[in-house]
């Protein structure tokens, strides 16, 4: 077996909507009783996961905010992989008057049309801080915070490398934690750019592509698929 853990964004990936199919989720637990690890990887913060999606003991890890906080959904136990939120960034987007602002543990998210506000917010901070983009969001999280970051840091708790691992997504925070994992894969609706990216491309959209990604994996391992971490690029299926 090459493949032992399999990554999954949440909005666009795992759901449609925000909402999750029994169909993908039944998918999903196919992969677990493969023997394989199952792990989640989104922009959401633990609130805004938990009004949508209760399942959580389906997964063995959840990163939380874009790679800054790791749940074991086993014990309860969370992690910040990074410093807390900055107050001095809240205050100087809250002076700007950028909402809607959600705050999390680690990470500030907002719409994109405040991008210009959030930029000018982050050097008054003067803390170092990432602004990304994530299709009609922006997150402004630690310098060096990723998914790839948050990935890397759930395989080493369920003692999973990154070239064993494949990931999935859809939008442009998704990049990283393509690019890190051993097969990294796009989904029928994702961007062109993470299209372009990845190493293999999905025939269907949202939770329906990841549940055909999910037999594929369970069936035969991805026979055919490249395996290497960097992205190959482009292998349709």
């Amino acid at each position: 077996m090459r493949f032992h853990a399999l990554a999954c964004d949440y909005d666009g990936t795992i759901a449609t909507d925000g909402v999750a199919s029994p169909a993908t989720l039944s998918a999903l637990e196919k992969v677990r009783q493969s023997g394989r690890r199952l792990l989640l990887v989104t922009g959401r913060t633990g609130p805004q996961l938990e009004a949508v999606f209760g399942q959580w003991a389906l997964f063995d890890r959840i990163v939380l905010e874009n790679g800054a906080v790791l749940v074991d959904p086993g014990s309860g136990a969370e992690r910040l992989l990074c410093g807390p939120v900055s107050s001095r960034l809240v205050a100087a987007l809250t002076r700007r008057g950028v909402e809607p602002l959600v705050v999390g543990r680690v990470v500030c998210a907002t719409v994109i049309r405040h991008l210009d506000a959030v930029r000018e917010a982050v050097l008054d901070a003067g803390v170092a801080l990432d602004v990304v983009a994530n299709r009609g969001g922006v997150v402004i999280l630690p310098a060096g915070v990723s998914k790839s970051s948050g990935l890397l840091a759930a395989l080493r708790e369920v003692g999973e490398s990154a070239l064993a691992c494949v990931a999935v997504g859809d939008a442009e925070n998704d990049l990283p934690m393509l690019a890190v994992a051993g097969c990294g894969v796009a989904l029928a609706n994702a961007l062109d750019e993470v299209k372009a990216a990845a190493d293999l491309v999905m025939s269907r959209p949202n939770g329906s592509g990841t549940a055909q990604l999910a037999g594929r994996l369970v069936a035969d391992d991805l026979a055919g698929a490249p395996a290497g971490i960097g992205g190959a690029g482009a292998a349709r299926r």
